[in-house]
């Protein structure tokens, strides 16, 4: 007697909706979110800190311990630049940081032209040299006042301004003939950058931007409300 042959039935597949949606969600979040972190604005470093932990690239005037700190990026070309240091500055250093309120943080900057070098490096550097003798104060607002003269950004100018603050010409010489600033110089350009700075002047009042020469009257109400005053 033949085998009567076994028909297979095949099981019936029934499409599950149900995982189908979860993994069209989870892949709409996870797509939301890379596109979220992509546009994100990346983490900016704090200029403040970066000073802290490299005392040699940048400059304190006034009172190391006072708790507010201001941080200047300023570019010894920039127009604004000189309004603010010749105008503005002396008029804060004078209510704020001789009293010992404020500490005044300077990074030695210069900004990048078109052909990618750095025009007024050699002005850094000669500010630096005058930190050495501790001259940094009356030299930094000087060579603001040279802008426009034939002295501006010139060794001719520089011996100029060290001699009118009384510096000891000849050492100061023999650091401009040395350029040991420039790489720090360099570095504080890259590190003001990734802290947000993209023009000149720009200020951090306690870790916060403050772009551009901004009236007398927005540096007082900032610095009034971080002092209590």
């Amino acid at each position: 007697m033949a085998k009567r042959a076994r028909t297979r039935k095949s099981a019936k597949k029934e499409t599950n909706w149900l995982v189908i949606g979860g993994l069209i969600v989870g892949g709409i979040v996870i797509f939301v979110g890379l596109v979220a972190l992509a546009f994100r604005e990346p983490n900016r470093l704090s200029l403040l800190s970066y000073c802290n932990n490299n005392p040699d690239n940048c400059i304190v005037v006034g009172d190391v311990d006072a708790d507010v700190a201001v941080v200047e990026v300023s570019d010894y070309g920039c127009s604004h630049c000189r309004d603010f240091n010749l105008e503005t500055g002396p008029l804060l250093n004078a209510q704020y940081v001789e009293p010992g309120e404020v500490k005044w943080i300077v990074v030695p900057f210069a900004l990048q032209n078109q052909a990618g070098g750095f025009t007024t490096m050699p002005s850094a550097v000669a500010a630096m040299c005058a930190n050495e003798q501790g001259a940094f104060s009356e030299f930094h607002e000087s060579l603001f006042a040279l802008q426009g003269t034939a002295s501006f950004n010139t060794e001719a100018g520089f011996l100029q301004v060290a001699d009118s603050v009384e510096m000891d010409t000849a050492a100061f010489s023999s650091c401009l003939d040395d350029n040991q600033y420039a790489d720090i110089i360099l570095e504080n350009i890259t590190m003001a950058q990734q802290a947000g700075v993209s023009s000149t002047p720009s200020f951090f009042v306690d870790g916060n931007l403050l772009p551009g020469n901004q009236p007398l009257s927005v540096f007082q109400q900032r610095l009034n409300s971080l002092l209590g005053s």
